[in-house]
């Protein structure tokens, strides 16, 4: 819901018709209201509201995009110039073409480039229109997080976000780049920019044209707000195993692969393959269930230390900021 009615605010401030959109989208109530009884939209509402605004502005950013706007069908035409690459290193490239080629305006002097560090096997993403304001960048930053969504999409697998830049202020606001970015943000930066594990890049595609005209008409949902996770990634069943409940201990690796029904070496294997570690999947598993803890429930900052398995609140707190670049309390 509340995705839903910053979607309306978005579209009120552009002045749109938001009475016709709601129609146009077939929703059965006004989010806006504040007697509406539901807290609940499906992600086929919210995807089709969401395009109902976008034909609206004939802008397929949303109008949050401050360099220039996005005519419709351009995702679509990005998606397929990548979808036929024969691996994600490539379709990101091609992305970074098409985007100078048909969608920057002319003339801009615009940094869109993808660059690997091989001694510490990791990637990053960075973009900026040098004549932005600041005060847009951290939406351009968000926008960098939905093309590695889509990339995660392509080959099957998800990609974490370790580390960001912002190429302007802190915003006032951060509930929307904390939703992106469950990691350190740093701001006041020369670019905005995403690093992830490069071992991503040498994963093939695994989607073709037909699995892309169905992935569009929820695509809002799933670049926005909850990834399309595969259930075949061993990342994935590893999350299921571990549970959301941290009182207890974790199984160790060897345990893990008793569960798993595998041997050590084809864990490792293909944890790498996926570009993560068993590590990295516990302490994004706990660090997501204190962030929940942290905004909804109304435990302290030690409970939440305790409920996420830690037994030192100090032990929590240095973790929580390694894992999000704040402490538990500043973060609430």
């Amino acid at each position: 819901m509340e995705f839903t009615r910053a979607l309306l605010a978005q579209a009120r401030a552009y002045n749109c018709d938001v009475e016709g959109i709601l129609r146009a989208a077939g929703f059965p109530f006004d989010p806006l209201r504040q007697d509406v009884q539901t807290v609940l939209v499906s992600r086929e509402q919210y995807s089709r509201l969401c395009l109902a605004v976008i034909r609206e502005l004939g802008d397929e950013s949303g109008g949050v995009m401050p360099d220039v706007q996005t005519p419709i069908g351009t995702t679509r035409l990005i998606a397929l110039s990548m979808i036929n690459s024969s691996n994600l290193l490539s379709a990101l490239h091609r992305g970074i073409e098409f985007n100078g080629v048909c969608r920057v305006r002319q003339g801009a002097d615009v940094i869109n480039r993808l660059t690997v560090d091989h001694e510490r096997k990791e990637a990053t993403l960075t973009y900026l229109s040098q004549n932005d304001t600041k005060q847009f960048q951290h939406s351009v930053l968000c926008n960098l997080a939905i093309w590695l969504r889509f990339g995660g999409w392509l080959i099957d697998q998800r990609i974490d976000v370790t580390s960001a830049t912002c190429a302007g202020p802190k915003p006032k606001f951060l509930a929307g780049m904390r939703h992106f970015f469950p990691c350190p943000v740093e701001y006041g930066q020369t670019v905005n920019s995403v690093t992830f594990s490069a071992r991503h890049l040498d994963a093939e595609l695994v989607r073709d044209e037909k699995a892309l005209e169905q992935f569009l008409k929820l695509a809002p949902y799933y670049m926005i707000i909850e990834p399309l996770l595969s259930t075949f990634s061993i990342t994935h069943r590893i999350r299921g195993i571990l549970g959301d409940d941290f009182r207890q201990e974790m199984p160790s690796f060897e345990g893990l692969t008793v569960l798993l029904n595998m041997s050590a070496r084809t864990l490792r294997r293909r944890l790498d393959k996926e570009g993560t570690s068993y590590q990295r999947i516990k302490d994004n598993a706990r660090r997501d269930v204190a962030i929940s803890m942290l905004s909804r429930d109304r435990l302290t900052v030690s409970e939440v230390a305790e409920q996420v398995g830690f037994s030192d609140p100090s032990a929590f707190h240095r973790s929580f900021k390694k894992w999000t670049g704040e402490s538990p309390g500043s973060y609430r």
